[in-house]
């Protein structure tokens, strides 16, 4: 796990151009909320870190697992999408329930990934996140919040 959180704190000093190019792919929207882990886990397995991006406002906030390392904007988002992307062998996204305003959703989910480090050690994560999306002027929807580790119990 520390090795994770450290691998993702590095990738915040390489230049926004230091990851891999990759085909550009149709970017999907998300137009309801209902489908947003869908598409999330979607982009992830196919490694599209623009679809990944698109998913989120320019000026949305991650947390990252340990609660301490968070960032901010699309280039910073890029860049950790970009390594997360590299190590994560499989994820499943649960929705375990979602709060819906007229333009914010609240959602808290359970997710269960299997990445691998630079090591080549196979490591599972199992945890709860906490995510917001923001309708926007066309009516799609955008992550504005990603805590990754908010849901988990603190007690």
């Amino acid at each position: 796990m520390k090795s994770l959180i450290g691998i993702l704190m590095m990738c915040m000093f390489l230049p926004a151009g230091a990851y891999a190019e990759q085909a550009t792919l149709p970017l999907e929207k998300i137009t309801d909320p209902d489908m947003a882990h869908a598409l999330f886990m979607k982009a992830i397995t196919e490694k599209n870190i623009d679809q990944l991006c698109a998913m989120y406002t320019d000026d949305a906030v991650m947390v990252l697992r340990d609660g301490k390392l968070e960032v901010s904007g699309q280039s910073s988002l890029r860049r950790v999408f970009s390594i997360m992307v590299d190590m994560v062998e499989t994820l499943h996204i649960e929705t375990v329930y979602q709060v819906e305003g007229e333009n914010t959703v609240l959602f808290r989910s359970k997710y269960r990934s299997v990445y691998v480090t630079p090591d080549g050690d196979r490591q599972e994560v199992v945890s709860s996140g906490i995510e917001v999306l923001e309708r926007q002027e066309d009516g799609s929807w955008l992550f504005s919040i990603d805590h990754q580790n908010g849901g988990a119990n603190v007690l």
